[in-house]
């Protein structure tokens, strides 16, 4: 008999965790409770059941880690990526701050871009504004666009950032 162990790293979380329950049932299972004999089973076959169920069970265990390690890459994704929202919102002009205040406050997060200013060029360069698609020619400086959704809820989580002397603490 040729043993794969790469076939048996393989296996799934759920075959894993059901091996481990089984093999904990036919080796703890009190055999009072059971309407035949499971001694002598035990007896004859008990260390291989073991030797199973704690592969099985090393097995289950490297899911829930791999699953865990998984969550906290995720979690520090999501804290760098609020945090480079939060520096680039820190470091804007005061007046690109005053007018993204002005939309803030009114809660709209449409608005015209001159796209000869300067200001709103360095916006949408930042991404903090987006031209909107199907733009029309005889539109000449002012297109229509709208202001990012990541803008609005880092404003809602740091509701002090466009005041001019805000400095974050973290």
């Amino acid at each position: 008999m040729k043993l794969d162990i790469s076939k048996i790293l393989n296996i799934s979380a759920r075959i894993s965790g059901a091996i481990s329950v089984s093999c904990l049932l036919i080796l703890f299972f009190p055999s009072a409770w059971l309407p035949f004999d499971i001694d002598v089973f035990r007896e004859q076959h008990g260390l291989w059941i073991f030797v199973i169920m704690v592969i099985a069970i090393s097995l289950s265990l490297s899911y829930v880690v791999k699953w865990i390690i998984k969550i906290i890459i995720e979690k520090v994704e999501i804290h760098k990526t609020r945090k480079s929202y939060r520096d680039v919102l820190e470091n804007l002009s005061p007046k690109e701050k005053k007018l993204i205040r002005k939309q803030y406050d009114k809660k709209e997060t449409a608005i015209i871009i001159d796209i000869s200013n300067p200001m709103m060029k360095k916006l949408e360069t930042f991404e903090i504004i987006s031209v909107s698609a199907g733009m029309s020619a005889m539109m000449l400086n002012n297109v229509p666009g709208y202001i990012q959704p990541w803008v609005f809820k880092t404003i809602d989580r740091y509701p002090n950032i466009l005041d001019t002397e805000y400095k974050s603490n973290e």
